[in-house]
């Protein structure tokens, strides 16, 4: 039955792949078993990215292991080949011993050209029971199911390797897939280097719920996953992590929970709320040992949280929105509303704190001058209005934007300020009325906290094309010190990074988010602020799905360019910087 269900679907891939090219369809997907890691290269990688292909192949990698090594050329050649006829191809590294700059290293010095996925923490070495590098391990483009798992071929053993190989086993496997035929396997054995699996070590260790999941769950989700909060369900005791641990577990292996979307390798930054994957692990350990409960108190049922105030006192101005109404479904263009605050006088801002009337479904929100400025001290480019302009961010949980001690944003007497509003629907027509708190200095501060943001204006995106890369970027003509960043897509965007090219040719990686997701935008707020000399670009590399393998995507057909709307798109980098001097 499963074989009969595999070449129905194949079919029906390969109809989809070759009729209609004007109007794609998307590929049927459940989304289970979708499984998401981290490249070497930091790259990001879901595995229904690649459901419109004929079959998902792995190549068990490890570092030092002399049979992967040697058989690199087998592995290269048939990717080479089979890439061109539908299959996607990567290796996989679940070595606890090899962290990722381990493993580009290895990739650089035997130059591989297929991405290795890092899984040291071996969450899908546990869903695929991956025990020994070198082996082959073909994964259903859509149900994620096995179908194939051995040796490349007969070539290679302990220590001995043959000229040729007589058995072809990944080669035949593929071809039968090709032909719509059952796969023949010859069950064999590979030869290759042992895994090592935290599975084993942690045989006789339970985790249970009061000790080591309650804990991980208050410090990472209750923030928003409370009465009151940006969730739609409340993470309130054991009974209900209980009740959805099927739920959690899907979206800890497919990385699509917690939103924290940044490169954990890259930045140091305030309100960090990622989880790390030794801690998915102990999760999802939990929940295939059966959910102990143990013996301790529920963490969750022993939080308070403070009522809906103001966090730093009563703030100089109070800006009350006007309401808006939020339909059940469907996309919501940005709504935008103009404000004055009724300066008598030129004043220094030295914070702002957003109140949301309904946090359910204000999802985030930017705060910009109307006017504002018109020039800057660090570039000579003409600055635009909305984007050049950028204030304060507020989204999830973090709706307070404070500047750095003695910094400040000047109002100048009688401006307006404008601010856009992003909202997502929740299954019923909801209502808003969201409130703004001012927070003034006294006194001129000593140094001005100044907003820059490299846009890309002028780009084109085909219909239906995907991995379109788009740059944006600034020279600066002053040194500099750089606060918090927003990379800024809309529905079409995949991944974004931003960084510093140096005068000397150097890079310095500010902030990189390659699992980009319009619903989950965060201001990057840096622990310690970055460096950037005169004569520095400041640079934004974006790259953009268009076509219907894009879930986000409001229609594949459509050429798309630059605007401040959703539907369109924008590449920005968007920043803040004090003058060095």
């Amino acid at each position: 039955m499963k074989l009969l269900v595999y070449i129905l679907t194949t079919i029906v891939l390969f109809l989809v792949a070759t009729s209609c090219k004007e109007a794609p369809s998307a590929v049927p997907d459940s989304r289970k078993s979708d499984y998401a890691l981290y490249d070497a290269n930091g790259g990001f990688h879901r595995f229904s990215w690649y459901n419109n292909k004929k079959a998902i192949v792995l190549w068990v990698q490890g570092n030092g292991c002399p049979i992967v090594r040697n058989g690199l050329t087998d592995f290269t050649s048939i990717a080479k080949n089979y890439s061109e006829k539908g299959f996607q191809f990567f290796m996989i590294n679940s070595n606890t011993q090899d962290d990722r700059a381990e493993i580009a290293s290895e990739a650089k010095e035997f130059n591989f050209t297929t991405p290795v996925l890092v899984d040291n923490t071996q969450l899908v070495a546990d869903a695929l029971n991956i025990t020994i590098t070198a082996e082959v391990i073909v994964l259903h483009p859509t149900t994620r199911e096995i179908v194939y798992r051995g040796p490349i071929n007969n070539r290679l053993d302990y220590e001995v390797q043959k000229d040729l190989a007589s058995e072809t086993y990944l080669k035949d496997a593929l071809d039968a897939i090709l032909d719509g035929q059952a796969i023949v396997n010859k069950k064999e054995i590979t030869r290759g280097c042992t895994v090592t699996r935290l599975s084993t070590i942690e045989k006789d260790f339970i985790f249970n719920y009061s000790d080591h999941i309650a804990p991980i769950l208050a410090n990472n989700c209750v923030q928003c996953h409370r009465e009151g909060g940006r969730a739609p369900w409340v993470m309130e005791d054991y009974q209900t992590i209980v009740g959805w641990s099927g739920m959690i577990k899907e979206v800890l292996l497919s990385k699509r929970m917690p939103p924290w979307k940044a490169d954990p390798t890259i930045g140091d930054f305030k309100h960090d709320f990622s989880l790390a994957d030794s801690n998915a692990r102990k999760i999802i350990r939990w929940i295939e040992q059966g959910m102990p409960p143990g013996t301790g108190k529920d963490t969750l049922q022993t939080l308070v949280f403070p009522p809906v105030t103001w966090e730093r006192g009563t703030p100089d101005k109070v800006i009350l929105l006007k309401e808006q109404t939020i339909p059940a479904s469907k996309k919501i263009a940005y709504q935008y509303q103009t404000f004055e605050l009724d300066l008598t006088e030129d004043t220094w801002l030295r914070g702002v704190e957003i109140i949301p009337g309904n946090p359910k479904v204000l999802h985030h929100i930017v705060l910009t001058h109307e006017n504002g400025y018109t020039s800057s001290p660090i570039t000579s480019r003409e600055l635009r209005p909305f984007t050049d302009n950028f204030i304060a961010l507020g989204a999830g949980a973090n709706q307070s934007t404070f500047f750095p001690e003695n910094t400040g944003v000047f109002l100048k007497k009688g401006e307006k300020l404008k601010i856009q509003l992003h909202y997502t629907p929740i299954g019923k027509e909801a209502k808003d009325q969201t409130k703004i708190g001012f927070y003034y200095h006294k006194e001129k501060p000593e140094k001005w906290f100044y907003p820059l943001s490299p846009t890309n204006i002028t780009f084109t995106i085909p219909p239906n094309t995907k991995d379109v890369k788009i740059v944006a970027q600034d020279t600066i003509q002053r040194d500099i010190y750089i606060h918090s960043l927003m990379p800024h897509m809309h529905y079409r965007g995949k991944s974004i990074k931003i960084s510093v090219i140096t005068p000397d040719g150097g890079s310095i990686p500010l902030v990189s988010v390659p699992d980009f997701n319009m619903d989950w935008q965060w201001l990057y707020e840096l622990k310690e602020p970055i460096f950037a000399p005169k004569g520095s670009v400041i640079f934004v590399e974006g790259v953009f799905d268009n076509t219907v393998q894009n879930p986000m995507n409001p229609d594949a057909s459509k050429e798309i360019r630059f605007g401040i709307q959703s539907t369109d798109e924008m590449l920005t980098g968007f920043f803040n910087y004090t003058l060095a001097d």
